[in-house]
């Protein structure tokens, strides 16, 4: 998942989101429906959290032209197998919601697991951000502005994106007491379209990379993750980090795969 930052909510629920500053970098025109072969070293972390066998051939890859239909903003409830560490073999679910204060229709929760809950915006052309992000487990929230790029549209294969996220943490039971600063460099990018056989089936899906570089209070952050995003089900299959608050409280610097089960 992409790097996650904790955010006050109550100032989440009161304000609309600003698409982030992106500094682009154009893809070669050749690279729509081209069949971009998946990096060795990207092939390796892949198969290293997934699993062999997860990530297969290359395939064509297109246009991220219709975000809603990669990113379906509705509400849902969506079961993950853990690929490794001590949870490997058991399940999780993930849900998403529209808040019910937003006449908008464009923000939603997106709730991973127990302890830890995204608020997510979604722009016109269907792009969605990360404005927030709560550990109930932990208490802890941050803020982070521009927020982060979920899911882009519009991107071709082999496009990057750069931008800086400033970033505030806080503790949950004092919103004026600011326990972190920090800034974090961010590169996203659309890497090329493979097979990908989880639970739920086999799909042709979009493989999206964050590479996070930079500071939060005493933690330096030098991480990536992955997404791969199918045309209907969304996310089948990901690599991203517990939590911030993992890296600030605990040094917990570990990586989660996860492959889709099934909606539910």
């Amino acid at each position: 998942m992409p790097y996650r930052i904790l955010v006050v909510v109550s100032i989440l629920l009161g304000c609309v989101a600003a698409r982030p500053a992106i500094a682009e970098t154009a893809a070669d025109p050749a690279a729509d429906s081209a069949v971009i072969e998946l990096p060795a070293a990207d092939r390796a972390a892949l198969e290293k959290y997934l699993g062999d066998g997860v990530v297969g051939k290359a395939v064509p890859g297109n246009p991220i032209a219709d975000a809603p239909k990669f990113f379906a903003f509705e509400d849902g409830t969506w079961e993950y197998r853990f690929t490794g560490g001590d949870a490997k073999g058991t399940s999780q679910d993930q849900s998403f919601k529209k808040l019910d204060r937003d006449a908008t229709g464009t923000k939603g929760r997106y709730q991973n697991g127990p302890d830890t809950i995204y608020f997510l915006h979604q722009d016109a052309d269907g792009s969605v951000s990360m404005t927030a992000e709560q550990d109930t487990d932990e208490g802890v929230i941050s803020r982070f502005s521009p927020p982060q790029p979920f899911y882009v549209a519009g991107m071709q294969p082999g496009e990057s994106k750069q931008t800086t996220i400033d970033v505030k943490v806080y503790d949950l039971k004092d919103l004026e007491d600011v326990s972190h600063t920090g800034s974090l460099n961010l590169t996203y990018s659309y890497i090329g379209a493979y097979e990908v056989t989880v639970p739920a089936g086999t799909f042709e899906a979009a493989l999206v990379k964050w590479v996070f570089e930079g500071k939060v209070g005493p933690a330096s952050v030098d991480d990536t993750q992955y997404r791969l995003m199918a045309n209907g089900p969304g996310a089948v299959a990901l690599v991203d980090r517990r939590n911030i608050s993992a890296l600030l409280i605990y040094h917990d610097t570990s990586q989660i795969g996860k492959v889709l089960v099934g909606r539910k």
